[in-house]
Protein backbone atom coordinates (compact mmCIF):
# COMPACT_ATOMS: atom_id res chain seq x y z
CA UNK A 1 0.00 0.00 0.00
CA UNK A 2 1.60 3.64 -0.79
CA UNK A 3 2.01 5.70 2.38
CA UNK A 4 -0.54 8.13 3.22
CA UNK A 5 1.49 11.18 2.38
CA UNK A 6 0.75 11.49 -1.41
CA UNK A 7 3.21 10.67 -3.36
CA UNK A 8 4.16 13.69 -5.96
CA UNK A 9 4.90 11.11 -8.43
CA UNK A 10 1.82 9.65 -8.86
CA UNK A 11 -0.09 13.20 -7.92
CA UNK A 12 0.34 14.23 -11.31
CA UNK A 13 -1.51 12.59 -12.68
CA UNK A 14 -4.52 13.37 -10.44
CA UNK A 15 -5.83 16.85 -12.74
CA UNK A 16 -5.20 14.90 -16.19
CA UNK A 17 -7.71 12.04 -14.67
CA UNK A 18 -10.09 14.21 -12.67
CA UNK A 19 -10.10 16.61 -16.07
CA UNK A 20 -11.52 13.22 -17.32
CA UNK A 21 -14.23 12.72 -14.34
CA UNK A 22 -14.97 16.43 -14.89
CA UNK A 23 -18.15 16.85 -12.61
CA UNK A 24 -19.94 13.22 -13.61
CA UNK A 25 -18.22 9.80 -12.88
CA UNK A 26 -15.39 7.93 -14.06
CA UNK A 27 -17.68 4.83 -14.54
CA UNK A 28 -19.74 5.96 -17.20
CA UNK A 29 -16.03 5.80 -19.35
CA UNK A 30 -16.58 2.61 -19.51
CA UNK A 31 -16.37 -0.75 -18.62
CA UNK A 32 -13.76 -3.30 -16.96
CA UNK A 33 -14.55 -6.93 -17.11
CA UNK A 34 -12.71 -10.08 -17.59
CA UNK A 35 -12.64 -14.27 -19.18
CA UNK A 36 -11.35 -16.79 -17.33
CA UNK A 37 -7.88 -16.35 -18.66
CA UNK A 38 -7.29 -12.24 -20.06
CA UNK A 39 -8.73 -8.87 -18.94
CA UNK A 40 -10.40 -6.32 -21.20
CA UNK A 41 -11.56 -2.56 -21.42
CA UNK A 42 -15.05 -1.66 -22.94
CA UNK A 43 -14.27 2.26 -24.14
CA UNK A 44 -17.97 3.96 -24.08
CA UNK A 45 -17.18 6.64 -25.73
CA UNK A 46 -15.58 4.65 -28.88
CA UNK A 47 -16.62 1.15 -28.64
CA UNK A 48 -13.40 -0.06 -28.79
CA UNK A 49 -12.31 -3.03 -26.07
CA UNK A 50 -8.51 -3.73 -25.59
CA UNK A 51 -7.36 -6.44 -23.59
CA UNK A 52 -5.17 -5.01 -20.72
CA UNK A 53 -3.16 -6.37 -18.43
CA UNK A 54 -3.46 -6.83 -14.51
CA UNK A 55 -1.98 -3.85 -13.37
CA UNK A 56 -3.92 -1.73 -15.59
CA UNK A 57 -7.31 -4.02 -14.99
CA UNK A 58 -6.99 -2.87 -11.29
CA UNK A 59 -6.49 0.40 -11.65
CA UNK A 60 -9.44 1.22 -13.61
CA UNK A 61 -11.73 -1.02 -11.51
CA UNK A 62 -10.77 1.03 -8.71
CA UNK A 63 -11.43 4.47 -10.45
CA UNK A 64 -14.54 2.83 -12.04
CA UNK A 65 -15.67 1.06 -8.52
CA UNK A 66 -14.57 3.84 -5.91
CA UNK A 67 -15.24 7.20 -8.67
CA UNK A 68 -12.55 8.77 -6.68
CA UNK A 69 -8.68 9.12 -7.66
CA UNK A 70 -7.43 9.04 -4.29
CA UNK A 71 -8.83 5.67 -3.68
CA UNK A 72 -5.74 4.70 -5.82
CA UNK A 73 -3.72 5.30 -2.79
CA UNK A 74 -5.12 2.62 -0.64
CA UNK A 75 -4.16 0.05 -3.69
CA UNK A 76 -1.91 -3.02 -2.56
CA UNK A 77 0.40 -1.68 -5.46
CA UNK A 78 3.60 -0.45 -5.46
CA UNK A 79 4.47 2.73 -6.22
CA UNK A 80 6.02 1.84 -9.54
CA UNK A 81 3.69 -0.19 -10.30
CA UNK A 82 0.58 2.21 -10.10
CA UNK A 83 2.52 5.03 -12.11
CA UNK A 84 3.43 2.68 -14.59
CA UNK A 85 -0.27 1.38 -15.17
CA UNK A 86 -1.63 4.97 -14.85
CA UNK A 87 1.21 6.14 -17.77
CA UNK A 88 0.26 3.38 -19.72
CA UNK A 89 -3.41 4.19 -19.41
CA UNK A 90 -2.64 8.03 -19.88
CA UNK A 91 -0.98 6.98 -23.44
CA UNK A 92 -4.47 4.92 -24.50
CA UNK A 93 -6.04 7.74 -23.91
CA UNK A 94 -3.83 10.18 -25.96
CA UNK A 95 -3.32 7.74 -28.88
CA UNK A 96 -7.04 6.10 -29.12
CA UNK A 97 -9.16 8.85 -27.97
CA UNK A 98 -10.51 6.74 -24.94
CA UNK A 99 -12.57 7.67 -22.04
CA UNK A 100 -13.32 11.13 -23.64
CA UNK A 101 -17.24 10.38 -24.15
CA UNK A 102 -19.06 13.08 -23.77
CA UNK A 103 -22.01 13.90 -21.59
CA UNK A 104 -25.54 12.71 -22.63
CA UNK A 105 -27.54 15.87 -22.97
CA UNK A 106 -30.24 14.33 -25.24
CA UNK A 107 -30.53 12.02 -27.57
CA UNK A 108 -30.55 11.78 -31.43
CA UNK A 109 -32.30 9.84 -34.45
CA UNK A 110 -35.39 9.49 -36.23
CA UNK A 111 -37.56 10.20 -33.31
CA UNK A 112 -36.56 13.59 -33.52
CA UNK A 113 -35.55 14.36 -36.98
CA UNK A 114 -38.16 12.08 -38.32
CA UNK A 115 -40.13 11.03 -36.20
CA UNK A 116 -43.76 12.09 -39.16
CA UNK A 117 -41.61 10.49 -41.90
CA UNK A 118 -41.36 7.71 -39.85
CA UNK A 119 -45.00 6.88 -39.02
CA UNK A 120 -46.06 8.23 -42.90
CA UNK A 121 -43.80 5.44 -44.66
CA UNK A 122 -41.99 3.40 -42.72
CA UNK A 123 -44.51 1.04 -40.92
CA UNK A 124 -43.91 -2.71 -41.35
CA UNK A 125 -45.72 -4.81 -38.26
CA UNK A 126 -49.55 -4.35 -37.67
CA UNK A 127 -50.68 -6.26 -34.26
CA UNK A 128 -54.13 -7.13 -33.75
CA UNK A 129 -55.62 -8.09 -30.61
CA UNK A 130 -58.57 -9.64 -31.80
CA UNK A 131 -59.67 -10.87 -28.65
CA UNK A 132 -59.58 -10.41 -24.91
CA UNK A 133 -60.79 -14.12 -24.05
CA UNK A 134 -58.50 -16.83 -23.51
CA UNK A 135 -59.21 -20.33 -23.00
CA UNK A 136 -56.59 -21.15 -20.31
CA UNK A 137 -55.71 -19.42 -16.60
CA UNK A 138 -51.82 -19.49 -16.17
CA UNK A 139 -51.14 -18.73 -12.87
CA UNK A 140 -48.53 -16.91 -13.87
CA UNK A 141 -49.89 -14.63 -16.54
CA UNK A 142 -49.98 -10.55 -17.14
CA UNK A 143 -53.70 -10.58 -17.74
CA UNK A 144 -54.82 -11.75 -14.40
CA UNK A 145 -56.55 -9.40 -12.06
CA UNK A 146 -53.94 -9.46 -9.45
CA UNK A 147 -51.06 -8.23 -12.44
CA UNK A 148 -50.61 -4.34 -11.63
CA UNK A 149 -50.18 -3.13 -15.19
CA UNK A 150 -52.12 -5.14 -17.82
CA UNK A 151 -55.94 -5.81 -17.98
CA UNK A 152 -57.76 -8.73 -16.14
CA UNK A 153 -59.83 -11.55 -18.95
CA UNK A 154 -62.73 -9.94 -20.19
CA UNK A 155 -65.47 -11.56 -23.06
CA UNK A 156 -64.53 -8.60 -25.49
CA UNK A 157 -63.37 -9.44 -28.85
CA UNK A 158 -62.11 -6.94 -31.87
CA UNK A 159 -65.01 -6.16 -34.98
CA UNK A 160 -63.68 -6.84 -38.37
CA UNK A 161 -64.67 -3.28 -38.54
CA UNK A 162 -62.32 -2.20 -35.95
CA UNK A 163 -59.92 -4.25 -37.89
CA UNK A 164 -60.32 -3.33 -41.09
CA UNK A 165 -59.61 0.45 -39.90
CA UNK A 166 -56.50 -0.44 -38.36
CA UNK A 167 -55.04 -2.73 -41.73
CA UNK A 168 -56.64 0.57 -43.98
CA UNK A 169 -54.84 3.09 -41.99
CA UNK A 170 -51.53 1.15 -42.20
CA UNK A 171 -51.44 -0.37 -44.98
CA UNK A 172 -50.39 2.99 -47.37
CA UNK A 173 -47.70 3.63 -44.65
CA UNK A 174 -45.72 0.34 -45.49
CA UNK A 175 -42.76 0.62 -48.09
CA UNK A 176 -42.12 -2.62 -48.95
CA UNK A 177 -43.37 -5.68 -46.17
CA UNK A 178 -46.86 -5.58 -44.49
CA UNK A 179 -46.22 -8.54 -41.53
CA UNK A 180 -49.77 -8.41 -40.08
CA UNK A 181 -50.03 -10.52 -36.48
CA UNK A 182 -53.29 -11.67 -34.33
CA UNK A 183 -52.61 -11.90 -30.64
CA UNK A 184 -54.62 -11.86 -27.73
CA UNK A 185 -56.04 -13.67 -25.00
CA UNK A 186 -56.01 -16.36 -27.58
CA UNK A 187 -56.27 -15.18 -30.81
CA UNK A 188 -58.04 -18.67 -32.17
CA UNK A 189 -61.30 -18.13 -29.91
CA UNK A 190 -61.97 -15.59 -32.75
CA UNK A 191 -60.70 -17.39 -35.84
CA UNK A 192 -63.60 -15.69 -38.22
CA UNK A 193 -61.87 -12.40 -37.40
CA UNK A 194 -58.52 -13.41 -38.18
CA UNK A 195 -59.77 -15.48 -41.47
CA UNK A 196 -61.93 -12.42 -42.22
CA UNK A 197 -58.66 -10.06 -41.66
CA UNK A 198 -56.64 -12.95 -43.77
CA UNK A 199 -58.55 -12.48 -47.03
CA UNK A 200 -58.94 -8.89 -46.94
CA UNK A 201 -55.47 -8.27 -46.33
CA UNK A 202 -54.22 -10.41 -49.54
CA UNK A 203 -56.94 -8.64 -51.55
CA UNK A 204 -55.43 -5.64 -50.58
CA UNK A 205 -52.11 -6.27 -50.57
CA UNK A 206 -50.78 -6.31 -53.99
CA UNK A 207 -47.60 -4.85 -54.77
CA UNK A 208 -45.74 -5.81 -51.31
CA UNK A 209 -44.60 -8.26 -49.58
CA UNK A 210 -47.08 -9.88 -47.34
CA UNK A 211 -47.19 -12.12 -44.39
CA UNK A 212 -48.96 -13.18 -41.29
CA UNK A 213 -47.95 -14.55 -37.78
CA UNK A 214 -49.92 -15.15 -34.50
CA UNK A 215 -49.25 -16.26 -31.20
CA UNK A 216 -50.94 -18.73 -29.62
CA UNK A 217 -51.42 -21.34 -27.20
CA UNK A 218 -52.27 -23.94 -29.82
CA UNK A 219 -55.17 -25.82 -27.46
CA UNK A 220 -57.39 -25.18 -30.33
CA UNK A 221 -55.56 -25.51 -33.10
CA UNK A 222 -56.95 -28.23 -35.23
CA UNK A 223 -55.95 -30.47 -38.56
CA UNK A 224 -58.38 -28.32 -40.17
CA UNK A 225 -56.86 -24.48 -38.37
CA UNK A 226 -53.49 -26.12 -38.96
CA UNK A 227 -53.81 -26.73 -42.94
CA UNK A 228 -55.12 -22.91 -43.26
CA UNK A 229 -52.15 -21.27 -41.27
CA UNK A 230 -49.47 -23.34 -43.15
CA UNK A 231 -51.81 -22.49 -46.45
CA UNK A 232 -51.22 -18.71 -46.04
CA UNK A 233 -47.45 -19.14 -44.68
CA UNK A 234 -48.57 -18.28 -40.60
CA UNK A 235 -45.51 -17.80 -38.20
CA UNK A 236 -46.68 -19.63 -35.44
CA UNK A 237 -45.24 -18.51 -31.49
CA UNK A 238 -46.57 -21.29 -29.32
CA UNK A 239 -46.51 -21.38 -25.73
CA UNK A 240 -44.96 -24.35 -24.47
CA UNK A 241 -43.07 -24.80 -20.95
CA UNK A 242 -41.11 -27.89 -21.70
CA UNK A 243 -42.07 -31.63 -21.02
CA UNK A 244 -45.80 -32.12 -19.23
CA UNK A 245 -44.69 -32.37 -15.63
CA UNK A 246 -43.47 -28.87 -16.12
CA UNK A 247 -45.67 -27.07 -18.51
CA UNK A 248 -48.75 -28.09 -16.57
CA UNK A 249 -47.51 -26.26 -13.17
CA UNK A 250 -48.46 -23.29 -14.87
CA UNK A 251 -50.92 -23.44 -17.85
CA UNK A 252 -53.51 -25.27 -16.84
CA UNK A 253 -57.15 -24.38 -18.03
CA UNK A 254 -60.13 -22.80 -15.44
CA UNK A 255 -60.55 -26.10 -13.68
CA UNK A 256 -56.66 -26.28 -12.94
CA UNK A 257 -56.23 -29.48 -14.93
CA UNK A 258 -53.20 -28.87 -17.25
CA UNK A 259 -52.91 -27.87 -21.16
CA UNK A 260 -49.97 -29.90 -21.89
CA UNK A 261 -51.75 -32.98 -23.81
CA UNK A 262 -53.54 -30.10 -25.76
CA UNK A 263 -51.15 -28.31 -26.43
CA UNK A 264 -48.82 -30.80 -28.28
CA UNK A 265 -51.86 -32.30 -29.83
CA UNK A 266 -52.12 -28.79 -31.77
CA UNK A 267 -48.27 -28.47 -32.38
CA UNK A 268 -48.12 -31.95 -34.12
CA UNK A 269 -51.30 -31.13 -36.49
CA UNK A 270 -48.81 -27.56 -36.95
CA UNK A 271 -45.55 -29.94 -37.98
CA UNK A 272 -47.50 -32.23 -40.00
CA UNK A 273 -49.55 -29.52 -42.38
CA UNK A 274 -45.98 -27.97 -42.56
CA UNK A 275 -44.49 -31.22 -43.38
CA UNK A 276 -47.83 -32.26 -45.83
CA UNK A 277 -47.57 -28.81 -47.66
CA UNK A 278 -43.62 -27.96 -47.82
CA UNK A 279 -42.85 -27.59 -50.96
CA UNK A 280 -45.33 -24.38 -50.93
CA UNK A 281 -42.84 -22.70 -48.33
CA UNK A 282 -39.74 -21.19 -49.25
CA UNK A 283 -39.50 -18.77 -46.39
CA UNK A 284 -38.09 -21.06 -43.33
CA UNK A 285 -38.74 -21.62 -40.35
CA UNK A 286 -42.14 -21.01 -39.03
CA UNK A 287 -43.29 -22.55 -35.69
CA UNK A 288 -41.29 -21.14 -32.88
CA UNK A 289 -41.72 -21.33 -29.25
CA UNK A 290 -42.23 -19.25 -25.78
CA UNK A 291 -41.76 -20.75 -22.54
CA UNK A 292 -41.51 -18.83 -19.29
CA UNK A 293 -39.71 -20.43 -16.22
CA UNK A 294 -40.63 -19.95 -12.61
CA UNK A 295 -39.76 -21.62 -9.60
CA UNK A 296 -36.62 -22.33 -7.26
CA UNK A 297 -35.18 -25.07 -9.53
CA UNK A 298 -34.91 -24.05 -12.36
CA UNK A 299 -31.34 -25.42 -13.23
CA UNK A 300 -33.47 -28.68 -12.86
CA UNK A 301 -36.04 -27.83 -15.08
CA UNK A 302 -33.70 -26.43 -17.77
CA UNK A 303 -31.89 -30.06 -17.79
CA UNK A 304 -35.64 -31.44 -18.20
CA UNK A 305 -36.64 -28.83 -21.05
CA UNK A 306 -33.78 -29.19 -22.62
CA UNK A 307 -34.07 -33.06 -22.85
CA UNK A 308 -37.43 -32.78 -23.99
CA UNK A 309 -36.65 -30.46 -27.06
CA UNK A 310 -33.69 -33.10 -27.82
CA UNK A 311 -35.99 -35.86 -27.69
CA UNK A 312 -38.99 -35.00 -29.21
CA UNK A 313 -38.52 -35.97 -32.44
CA UNK A 314 -40.58 -34.79 -34.52
CA UNK A 315 -40.24 -31.44 -33.21
CA UNK A 316 -38.61 -29.51 -35.72
CA UNK A 317 -34.40 -28.82 -35.31
CA UNK A 318 -33.14 -27.08 -34.07
CA UNK A 319 -35.91 -25.48 -32.35
CA UNK A 320 -36.20 -21.69 -31.57
CA UNK A 321 -37.35 -20.98 -28.22
CA UNK A 322 -37.85 -17.48 -26.48
CA UNK A 323 -37.65 -17.92 -22.88
CA UNK A 324 -38.95 -15.90 -19.95
CA UNK A 325 -39.60 -15.49 -16.87
CA UNK A 326 -42.28 -14.57 -14.69
CA UNK A 327 -43.52 -10.60 -14.45
CA UNK A 328 -44.81 -9.59 -11.41
CA UNK A 329 -45.94 -6.09 -13.10
CA UNK A 330 -44.29 -2.43 -12.03
CA UNK A 331 -42.50 -1.66 -9.00
CA UNK A 332 -41.24 1.85 -8.48
CA UNK A 333 -37.71 1.84 -6.64
CA UNK A 334 -35.22 4.42 -6.13
CA UNK A 335 -32.19 4.54 -8.23
CA UNK A 336 -28.83 2.84 -7.68
CA UNK A 337 -25.59 4.82 -8.15
CA UNK A 338 -23.51 1.36 -9.92
CA UNK A 339 -21.01 2.16 -7.18
CA UNK A 340 -23.62 1.74 -4.38
CA UNK A 341 -23.05 -1.95 -2.65
CA UNK A 342 -26.55 -3.19 -3.39
CA UNK A 343 -25.70 -2.45 -7.21
CA UNK A 344 -22.21 -4.37 -6.53
CA UNK A 345 -24.02 -7.16 -4.73
CA UNK A 346 -26.44 -7.52 -7.46
CA UNK A 347 -23.40 -7.41 -10.59
CA UNK A 348 -21.69 -10.19 -8.28
CA UNK A 349 -24.47 -12.45 -7.90
CA UNK A 350 -24.56 -15.18 -10.83
CA UNK A 351 -28.17 -16.26 -10.15
CA UNK A 352 -29.64 -13.26 -11.05
CA UNK A 353 -29.92 -14.70 -14.64
CA UNK A 354 -30.32 -18.50 -14.20
CA UNK A 355 -30.86 -19.29 -17.41
CA UNK A 356 -27.76 -16.76 -18.60
CA UNK A 357 -25.64 -18.74 -16.91
CA UNK A 358 -27.38 -22.15 -17.43
CA UNK A 359 -26.83 -21.45 -21.34
CA UNK A 360 -23.09 -20.90 -20.84
CA UNK A 361 -22.18 -23.98 -18.74
CA UNK A 362 -24.42 -25.82 -21.20
CA UNK A 363 -22.72 -24.85 -24.22
CA UNK A 364 -22.80 -27.16 -27.01
CA UNK A 365 -20.64 -27.41 -30.69
CA UNK A 366 -21.82 -24.53 -32.81
CA UNK A 367 -22.20 -27.13 -35.61
CA UNK A 368 -24.53 -29.83 -33.90
CA UNK A 369 -28.01 -29.97 -34.89
CA UNK A 370 -29.31 -30.31 -30.95
CA UNK A 371 -28.74 -27.20 -29.86
CA UNK A 372 -29.50 -25.56 -26.76
CA UNK A 373 -33.01 -24.28 -26.73
CA UNK A 374 -31.65 -20.61 -24.88
CA UNK A 375 -28.95 -20.49 -28.08
CA UNK A 376 -31.41 -17.96 -30.14
CA UNK A 377 -31.47 -15.62 -27.02
CA UNK A 378 -27.73 -16.67 -26.56
CA UNK A 379 -27.53 -15.13 -30.19
CA UNK A 380 -28.90 -12.35 -29.15
CA UNK A 381 -26.66 -11.22 -26.48
CA UNK A 382 -23.70 -12.11 -28.25
CA UNK A 383 -24.70 -10.09 -31.10
CA UNK A 384 -25.52 -7.00 -28.68
CA UNK A 385 -21.16 -6.89 -28.73
CA UNK A 386 -20.56 -7.81 -32.21
CA UNK A 387 -22.79 -5.50 -33.64
CA UNK A 388 -22.02 -2.55 -31.48
CA UNK A 389 -20.49 1.15 -33.34
CA UNK A 390 -16.68 1.21 -32.90
CA UNK A 391 -15.41 4.85 -33.69
CA UNK A 392 -12.26 6.40 -34.23
CA UNK A 393 -12.90 8.94 -32.12
CA UNK A 394 -15.61 9.20 -29.48
CA UNK A 395 -19.05 9.23 -30.51
CA UNK A 396 -21.11 12.83 -30.53
CA UNK A 397 -24.43 11.59 -30.52
CA UNK A 398 -26.79 9.38 -28.08
CA UNK A 399 -29.98 7.15 -29.60
CA UNK A 400 -32.86 6.20 -27.82
CA UNK A 401 -31.28 2.99 -25.98
CA UNK A 402 -33.50 0.21 -27.51
CA UNK A 403 -36.40 2.49 -27.85
CA UNK A 404 -38.06 1.69 -31.58
CA UNK A 405 -39.68 4.75 -33.00
CA UNK A 406 -43.15 4.24 -31.67
CA UNK A 407 -45.76 3.06 -33.75
CA UNK A 408 -43.34 2.92 -37.03
CA UNK A 409 -42.06 -0.91 -36.54
CA UNK A 410 -44.45 -2.56 -34.42
CA UNK A 411 -47.96 -0.86 -34.36
CA UNK A 412 -50.34 -2.61 -31.80
CA UNK A 413 -54.42 -2.24 -31.76
CA UNK A 414 -56.28 -3.73 -28.48
CA UNK A 415 -60.03 -4.82 -28.98
CA UNK A 416 -61.20 -0.73 -28.91
CA UNK A 417 -58.89 0.29 -31.39
CA UNK A 418 -56.45 2.00 -29.67
CA UNK A 419 -53.00 2.46 -30.69
CA UNK A 420 -49.96 1.14 -28.36
CA UNK A 421 -46.26 0.79 -29.49
CA UNK A 422 -46.37 -2.89 -29.05
CA UNK A 423 -48.08 -6.30 -27.52
CA UNK A 424 -45.16 -6.09 -24.49
CA UNK A 425 -46.21 -2.96 -23.19
CA UNK A 426 -48.74 -2.36 -20.26
CA UNK A 427 -50.15 0.65 -19.12
CA UNK A 428 -48.72 3.44 -21.10
CA UNK A 429 -50.21 6.61 -23.34
CA UNK A 430 -52.37 5.83 -26.56
CA UNK A 431 -50.23 6.64 -29.61
CA UNK A 432 -53.90 7.50 -31.57
CA UNK A 433 -56.59 4.99 -32.83
CA UNK A 434 -58.35 3.79 -35.98
CA UNK A 435 -60.67 6.57 -36.11
CA UNK A 436 -58.62 9.49 -35.86
CA UNK A 437 -55.25 8.42 -36.25
CA UNK A 438 -52.05 9.18 -34.97
CA UNK A 439 -51.83 11.12 -32.29
CA UNK A 440 -48.52 13.04 -33.26
CA UNK A 441 -48.55 15.48 -30.84
CA UNK A 442 -48.91 13.19 -27.63
CA UNK A 443 -46.53 10.70 -28.90
CA UNK A 444 -44.06 13.68 -29.43
CA UNK A 445 -45.22 14.62 -25.96
CA UNK A 446 -44.56 11.65 -24.43
CA UNK A 447 -42.38 9.11 -26.00
CA UNK A 448 -40.06 11.65 -27.07
CA UNK A 449 -39.65 15.00 -25.48
CA UNK A 450 -40.98 14.31 -21.79
CA UNK A 451 -39.07 10.44 -22.01
CA UNK A 452 -35.95 11.96 -23.16
CA UNK A 453 -36.02 15.04 -20.72
CA UNK A 454 -36.46 12.32 -17.89
CA UNK A 455 -34.03 9.46 -19.45
CA UNK A 456 -30.77 11.65 -19.47
CA UNK A 457 -30.22 12.10 -16.31
CA UNK A 458 -29.44 8.40 -15.69
CA UNK A 459 -28.33 7.37 -19.00
CA UNK A 460 -25.44 9.98 -18.57
CA UNK A 461 -24.11 8.15 -15.43
CA UNK A 462 -24.43 4.70 -17.33
CA UNK A 463 -21.10 2.84 -19.23
CA UNK A 464 -23.50 1.13 -21.21
CA UNK A 465 -25.48 3.81 -22.90
CA UNK A 466 -24.37 2.95 -26.05
CA UNK A 467 -25.36 -0.76 -25.51
CA UNK A 468 -28.85 -0.29 -24.15
CA UNK A 469 -31.29 -2.15 -25.12
CA UNK A 470 -33.85 -0.84 -22.67
CA UNK A 471 -37.06 0.09 -24.30
CA UNK A 472 -40.62 1.56 -23.72
CA UNK A 473 -41.65 -1.38 -20.92
CA UNK A 474 -41.72 0.16 -17.29
CA UNK A 475 -41.09 3.51 -18.32
CA UNK A 476 -44.75 4.49 -17.88
CA UNK A 477 -47.60 4.97 -16.48
CA UNK A 478 -51.11 5.31 -18.27
CA UNK A 479 -50.80 8.92 -18.18
CA UNK A 480 -46.78 10.06 -18.50
CA UNK A 481 -42.89 8.66 -17.88
CA UNK A 482 -42.00 7.69 -14.69
CA UNK A 483 -38.70 6.02 -14.73
CA UNK A 484 -39.25 4.72 -11.46
CA UNK A 485 -40.66 1.71 -12.49
CA UNK A 486 -37.49 1.08 -14.94
CA UNK A 487 -34.48 0.98 -12.71
CA UNK A 488 -34.66 -2.04 -12.04
CA UNK A 489 -34.84 -3.21 -15.86
CA UNK A 490 -31.68 -0.91 -16.28
CA UNK A 491 -29.58 -2.71 -13.53
CA UNK A 492 -30.68 -5.90 -15.34
CA UNK A 493 -29.59 -4.88 -19.03
CA UNK A 494 -25.81 -3.48 -17.14
CA UNK A 495 -25.73 -7.07 -15.90
CA UNK A 496 -26.49 -8.77 -18.99
CA UNK A 497 -24.47 -6.95 -20.66
CA UNK A 498 -21.45 -7.28 -18.55
CA UNK A 499 -21.83 -11.03 -18.57
CA UNK A 500 -21.82 -11.17 -22.45
CA UNK A 501 -19.15 -8.90 -22.74
CA UNK A 502 -17.36 -11.49 -20.99
CA UNK A 503 -18.90 -14.42 -22.69
CA UNK A 504 -18.42 -13.33 -26.24
CA UNK A 505 -14.50 -12.68 -25.49
CA UNK A 506 -14.54 -16.11 -23.96
CA UNK A 507 -15.78 -17.52 -27.33
CA UNK A 508 -13.33 -14.75 -29.51
CA UNK A 509 -10.58 -16.62 -27.39
CA UNK A 510 -11.07 -19.84 -28.33
CA UNK A 511 -13.60 -20.54 -30.95
CA UNK A 512 -13.42 -17.35 -32.93
CA UNK A 513 -14.86 -18.80 -36.16
CA UNK A 514 -18.01 -19.78 -34.26
CA UNK A 515 -18.85 -16.00 -33.81
CA UNK A 516 -19.06 -15.84 -37.86
CA UNK A 517 -22.79 -16.89 -37.68
CA UNK A 518 -23.59 -13.26 -36.13
CA UNK A 519 -22.95 -11.71 -39.52
CA UNK A 520 -26.22 -13.22 -40.44
CA UNK A 521 -28.12 -11.72 -37.69
CA UNK A 522 -30.66 -8.72 -39.06
CA UNK A 523 -31.29 -6.63 -35.99
CA UNK A 524 -34.76 -5.45 -36.20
Amino acid sequence: MINETLNSKLMKFKPFFQDLKKDNHFYRLGKPFETSQKKYFYDTGTGKIFQINENVYVVLSCLFDCDDFDSLLELDMEEDTLESALQEIKECIDEEHILLAPPVTCFSGPHVSALENYLQYNMNQLTLEVTERCNLRCKYCIYQDSHNDFHGYNNRDMTFETAKKAIDYTYPRVEEEFFLAFYGGEPLLNFKLIKQCVEYAEKLVVDKKLGFSMTTNAVLVTKEIAEYLVEHNFVVLVSLDGPEEIHDENRVFQDGSGSFKHVMRGIKHLVEAKEKNHSKDESGDTLYFSLVASGPNLVEKYNKIQDFFDNTEWLPKPVTVNASYVSYGRTAEEYLEPTSLEDKSYREDKSIDPLFSWSVENQRDANTDKKLFSNGQMRKFLHMIHRRDIRPLPMENYYFNGCCVPGSRRLHVNVDGNFLPCERVGSVPFLGNVDSGFNMKAIQNHYVNNFMEKSVEYCNNCWAVHLCTSCYIDCFDEEKVDLSYRHSGCRYIRYLLDQSLSLYHEILEHDPESLMELNEIIAK
